[in-house]
């Protein structure tokens, strides 16, 4: 069985899509559209979504895809989300001057980002950010296994403003299948 999820291994949809279906082949597509469309066209079986953080509310664009008649949500799930300011090995903190994530990644980090003084920018997703840090003045905001992943070190833990961090996740299908 194949699940699609948008961003690449280490991103929140790949570990949400292996709690949905563990043992499962993930596949990773470039955005939440193109993942839509590939359960939507059979190129996938399966494909899970993020519907709602509870810090940083709905997550835009998905209602949406979801509405769309050719699919079938079958089941939703909160998974405890944790953020982790990312770099490359042997960076210091203060020598990161610009952080990059996912919007809603940023957005569910707006206080400990401020606290920092950092500038911030967008990424299309958390993983996809983590896996194409190549400057020793950016940090991303990431999972721990994108640190692992792609062989970064975590300069600060659970950069999450809400300790409760979590997302609720969609699992699909076709409709009819």
């Amino acid at each position: 069985m194949t699940i699609a999820y948008a961003g690449a291994p280490g991103a929140f949809a790949h570990e949400a899509a292996l709690m949905f279906a563990p043992g499962q082949v993930a596949i990773p597509f470039v955005d939440f559209a193109a993942v839509a469309e590939a359960v939507a066209s059979g190129a996938a079986e399966l494909g899970v979504l993020p519907m709602r953080n509870s810090r940083a509310g709905e997550v835009p664009g998905i209602a949406a895809l979801l509405a769309d008649d050719r699919l079938a949500v079958i089941d939703e799930r909160v998974m405890p989300v944790r953020v982790h300011l990312l770099a490359l090995p042997g960076v210091a903190l203060d020598e990161v001057t610009v952080i990059a994530s996912h919007p809603v990644a940023l957005a569910q980090c707006a206080e400990q980002l401020a606290a920092l003084g950092v500038p911030t920018e967008e990424a299309s997703n958390t993983a996809v950010a983590a896996a194409t840090l190549d400057r020793r003045d950016q940090a991303v905001l990431a999972s721990e296994a994108a640190a692992t992943a792609y062989g970064l070190a975590v300069l600060k833990r659970d950069m999450h403003d809400d300790p409760d961090n979590a997302t609720r996740f969609a699992l699909f299908r076709k409709a009819g299948a």
